[in-house]
């Protein structure tokens, strides 16, 4: 096993201090490689070694300018260290380089509320939020043999609302659909029954004036459910938003918060 791969595994497990020794050997034989030194900086930040954290991620970014994580990781650095314009930098580069990457946005809302900044905080949430979504929505292909999942009840519906930005933003991106529409209570109740559309998230048809409607089935909103349910970030993104209402004094949305973070933490990984 090659000592990259070897520190890799060590790092999994959390030994993090013999994977800096090898990773650190690594380097000094093969200087031009960005991985290693994004792997030794994410180390030393474990280590508690903020320093050197931020100056192994810097040369990772040096080497190789357009990984997303490499500029979270220094964010992150940077962040703990309270250099906080240096940290509000890296997370905004991470960013434009990928604009669904929600964990970033996580990362600078926490920045903005570790520096008093309640309003950019919860506007990040929500952006991140935003950004997770479209990333769930881009990977939904509208199959039948798409796995059929059932209705849950869960404590709130915030989800809901990201689900259906998601259907409209989907439309967004094509010019062929004029119209969306949402099922009816029994319209979803009928579709779960008979599951007549099998695993489709959304089915299309034409109006009487020739223009394309499209409407989304109970599979689209159970899948995306499961979805956030499985990603650790969206209990995150939900949960750091019910703190920063709590900080200003909205208790009772920040409440509605808590328990969709607690729901959908469950299952997540």
């Amino acid at each position: 096993m090659y000592d990259k791969d070897l520190a890799t595994e060590l790092m999994k497990i959390g030994d993090f201090s013999n994977a800096r020794q090898m990773l650190e050997r690594l380097v000094k034989e093969e200087p031009g490689e960005w991985s290693a030194y994004y792997m030794l900086g994410q180390c030393c930040r474990y280590l508690d070694d903020v320093k050197s954290a931020i100056s192994f991620l810097k040369k990772a970014a040096s080497l190789k300018n357009n990984e997303p994580p490499i500029f979270l990781g220094l964010g992150i650095a940077h962040q703990i260290a309270k250099n906080w314009d240096q940290a509000i930098n890296a997370f905004r580069i991470a960013i434009e380089l990928d604009k669904d990457y929600a964990v970033a946005y996580n990362s600078l809302a926490l920045t903005h509320k570790q520096m008093g900044q309640l309003e950019l905080a919860l506007h990040n949430y929500d952006s991140g939020i935003t950004a997770l979504t479209r990333r769930i929505v881009k990977s939904m292909v509208n199959f039948q043999s798409n796995e059929i999942l059932k209705h849950r009840d869960t404590p709130q519906n915030l989800w809901v609302d990201s689900a259906m930005f998601g259907g409209i933003y989907l439309c967004s991106q094509t010019n062929t659909i004029d119209s969306i529409s949402w099922p009816t209570g029994n319209q979803a109740i009928e579709e779960e029954r008979t599951e007549e559309h099998k695993g489709l998230y959304w089915v299309e048809s034409k109006t009487s004036d020739n223009k394309t409607t499209r409407l989304f089935l109970p599979n689209y909103f159970n899948t995306f459910r499961e979805k956030l349910r499985e990603n650790r970030v969206y209990s995150d993104l939900i949960g750091n938003k019910g703190v920063v209402l709590q900080m200003v004094e909205k208790n009772e949305e920040a409440e509605k918060h808590f328990e969709e973070a607690k729901y959908f933490s469950k299952n997540a990984s």
